[in-house]
């Protein structure tokens, strides 16, 4: 089993006037033609995701171009998402305050770990700047102890498939599963065959855990 570390992947738009300003152009842009719509890009680093392949809904389910509340009024009508999120906007700022109260609601540990993993997979940019302004607090949660417990538990917590996993039932075409893989860009990789996981014992495919945290910790 092992983690790849994706590469870093920022939302460019056209930035918007004010808000009323948005709000007199509603008839204009929401009229505008497909091209208008398609200035607004996804650039990553080395490549851009067409925005050809990213419209509408995939803005929001895509954890890497999702910015939750903070698309302004114009991106939202631009990219095809106004009115499929609720009409506030909030900057990230405000975001990380609102997370920030979440977490820290939960009295256990584990409720803790899946309320960011839930984050991470929603919002990548809001978690890990989450996790970097709150080192000391979090970084237990995320990984030791708390990733014992998440792997013990990895079957029931379990909500969106993270890493690559082999078996050795894969044996003979392993290259054929690492083709799966899809980031092209990958910076590291965290390996585990699950046998010792913090002294826990073989634990299989739900190991997967440590891999995933030891990579928070190098992003």
């Amino acid at each position: 089993m092992f983690s790849a570390l994706p590469k870093s992947v920022q939302a460019v738009c056209a930035s918007g006037a004010g808000r009323c300003s948005a709000l007199n152009n509603l008839n204009k842009v929401s009229s505008s033609p497909r091209k208008e719509q398609l200035r607004c890009q996804h650039h990553a680093s080395g490549d851009i995701i067409c925005p050809s392949m990213v419209q509408g809904i995939d803005h929001i389910r895509d954890p890497r171009l999702n910015k939750g509340l903070a698309f302004s009024l114009r991106e939202r009508q631009q990219l095809g998402i106004h009115g499929l999120m609720p009409p506030t906007i909030k900057n990230q700022d405000q975001q990380i305050e609102v997370c920030r109260e979440s977490v820290r609601r939960f009295q256990e540990d584990l409720n803790k770990f899946t309320y960011l993993a839930e984050l991470q997979d929603r919002n990548e940019r809001l978690f890990y700047r989450l996790l970097s302004e709150n080192v000391e607090e979090l970084m237990p949660v995320v990984y030791t102890p708390t990733v014992g417990l998440a792997c013990q538990k990895f079957g029931l917590i379990f909500r969106r498939p993270r890493g690559l996993f082999i078996t050795t039932h894969d044996r003979g075409h392993c290259f054929d599963i690492l083709k799966n893989w899809p980031e092209p860009d990958v910076r590291a990789i965290v390996v585990t065959d699950g046998e010792r996981i913090l002294g826990l014992g073989d634990l299989g495919a739900c190991g997967m855990g440590i891999p995933v945290g030891k990579e928070h910790l190098r992003v």
